[in-house]
């Protein structure tokens, strides 16, 4: 217990110690996020080392103090990667496309390294794997940049990334506990403590009006891999942890996700277009404060982790966590229809006239609706 005490308090002082050295070395190369008037809404230049921090920190002390080959070298090698590219993104903005064939390469990568082919998806697949081997790596690859991608645009809020971050990293460990895959608790503790010294920085208190360090693309990108990873190990470990279960620890970043490019989608936009339709943007623009939206969308990842640990306990299917996953998404549906003021307006013969947006952005000051008229192109429109 003594040996724990020591290795966590030193894990900790070595995230903080990088922390406070990279912000005058971020600062000093302008590797610093500077606010806008669209998106960017936090006060003067904010250093954006917070990302290489921790993970810098959660290199050093799992290669010095731990087992860094229970993660293999396949996934040490990808998160180098993804930590590069997410710094000279920062620095000077990749093109979307160019970023998503590069996080495809490092999902294979990663998917590679684990045994996709023992993913537990429930009973239905259970029978002759070897047949499923391509869906399920297919799958594992959609899964792993999917989350990198989700985990970047949740950074939005400060606090926010990380918060939900370590939310699903406590459940993580809870359930590999609990399935007696003990082997990778030290590994996610770890990074959990490299995590919790980046929030004292990042994360609103009474001791902290606003984030002094952003995790930037670096970090967040590679949060969102390391955890995809986790969970892709953890499904493909013990039948009696499914994929579907796990699922639940991260679905709320999903689920915004999926929701978003649907949005985008509709709205003729490219997916990885810029806005403020997320839903912690949807949540500030409605009244709530910044502290107030981090810690909803925390305690809403907190309770769907803790469903998809309630399911695993309770030997749930893998296929009745996957139905139920239904609830959050409608839940989610609602809140962003309710919250957006989309409607379909029926006309007076029945037939509708299409789905309206009375929805208020900012969008250079200015006010806008949105109408969508069956498959005609949105009329972007001052009110």
């Amino acid at each position: 217990m003594s040996g724990l005490f020591v290795n966590t308090i030193a894990t900790f002082i070595l995230s903080v110690s990088l922390i406070v050295g990279l912000r005058r070395l971020a600062v000093a190369f302008q590797l610093v996020d500077r606010p806008d008037t669209v998106r960017k809404r936090h006060s003067g230049a904010i250093p954006l080392c917070g990302g290489i921090a921790v993970f810098s920190a959660f290199a050093i002390a799992t290669f010095f103090g731990g087992r860094p080959d229970l993660l293999g070298l396949n996934f040490w090698l990808g998160l180098l990667i993804i930590t590069f590219i997410g710094v000279v993104d920062d620095r000077l903005p990749l093109p979307a496309i160019g970023r998503l064939v590069l996080q495809l390469s490092i999902a294979v990568a990663l998917v590679g390294g684990t045994d996709i082919g023992s993913l537990s998806v429930g009973a239905l697949l259970s029978e002759d794997t070897a047949l499923f081997l391509p869906f399920f790596f297919f799958i594992g690859v959609l899964f792993v940049a999917g989350l990198v991608n989700s985990w970047n645009m949740l950074d939005g809020v400060d606090g926010l990334a990380g918060g939900v971050a370590a939310v699903s990293l406590i459940w993580l460990i809870v359930i590999a506990g609990s399935a007696e895959m003990t082997e990778f608790i030290a590994s996610i503790e770890t990074l959990l403590i490299c995590l919790c010294a980046f929030l004292v920085f990042n994360m609103r208190s009474p001791w902290r009006m606003r984030a002094s360090v952003f995790l930037g693309d670096a970090g967040s990108t590679a949060l969102g891999a390391t955890i995809a990873y986790v969970i892709l190990l953890l499904a493909t470990r013990s039948s009696a942890v499914s994929f579907p279960a796990l699922l639940w620890v991260v679905i709320v970043p999903i689920v915004d996700t999926l929701s978003l490019i649907a949005r985008r989608l509709l709205a003729h936009r490219s997916p990885m277009s810029a806005d403020r339709w997320h839903l912690h943007h949807l949540l500030l623009d409605h009244g709530l404060g910044h502290a107030a939206t981090t810690n909803t969308v925390i305690l809403a990842s907190a309770i769907c982790g803790g469903i998809g640990y309630a399911g695993i306990r309770a030997d749930v299917p893998g296929e009745i966590m996957a139905i139920g996953l239904i609830v959050p998404i409608a839940i989610h549906t609602m809140f962003v229809l309710a919250a957006s003021g989309y409607r379909v307006k029926v006309q007076p013969d029945g037939s509708g006239a299409g789905l309206r947006s009375s929805r208020t952005d900012v969008l250079g000051g200015a006010t806008s609706s949105m109408v969508f008229k069956g498959a005609a192109k949105p009329v972007l429109k001052d009110e």
